[in-house]
């Protein structure tokens, strides 16, 4: 990549390139925590897993436009995407790790409904955010309805997070194990992306 300044429409189609790896790890990630997925085999979801891993890895490449961003109100706008996918990205990887903590535990069923919602709505939000990126380039419109898709899910995930933590402590008691713990911790994680996925979508609806 040359050392030129970048316009609008080249640094949304950096943007996207960047959600379109993130879009692939959420999918992933709500494949695993799906316990009805039963399609899905121990060695589909282990080669997933491997190149989930992959996918985080090579996404630092793509943050290299960032030095050629604008000296003025579009770049600042762009730097703050860069961070918010970032912040995505660091917390995919989290989630990506603790997965591998409970590796091959049996989820409790009071778990099963919320998290596969959670995981779902946050994969949409990505697919969402990816979308909006791309309808920048020539349909506003559509842009700004997308906004509001992604601002009502993240609005939903932040309710389906309050309903999961209490049937946890109902159900045990107020008790946390291990497993349980791991399991709040994964719905927190994506609690947060949802919410960086719509301050980002926010700043994208200004470019």
């Amino acid at each position: 990549m040359s050392d030129e300044i970048l316009d609008r429409q080249t640094i949304l189609k950096q943007i996207e390139a960047i959600l379109i790896v993130q879009e692939k790890i959420s999918d992933y990630i709500h494949k695993r925590l799906c316990l009805t997925c039963d399609e899905l085999t121990d060695d589909i979801l282990n080669e997933q897993r491997k190149d989930a891993f992959k996918q985080v890895r090579g996404l630092v490449d793509k943050y290299a436009f960032s030095k050629q961003l604008p000296r003025n109100d579009l770049g600042i706008r762009a730097q703050s995407i860069v961070f918010f996918l970032l912040d995505i990205q660091h917390t995919f990887h989290r989630v990506l790790v603790m997965i591998d903590m409970i590796h091959e535990e049996t989820f409790d069923e009071i778990y099963r409904d919320s998290i596969t919602t959670i995981s779902s709505k946050v994969h949409e939000m990505m697919i969402d955010l990816k979308t909006m990126v791309s309808q920048r380039a020539d349909n506003l419109e559509e842009s700004h309805d997308t906004l509001d898709i992604l601002v009502k899910l993240e609005r939903q995930i932040d309710e389906d997070n309050i309903v999961i933590c209490r049937q946890i402590s109902i159900a045990t008691g107020g008790d946390s194990d291990f497993i349980c713990y791991m399991m709040r911790k994964i719905v927190a994680e994506l609690e947060h992306i949802s919410d960086y996925a719509k301050e980002c979508a926010e700043i994208v609806a200004e470019i």
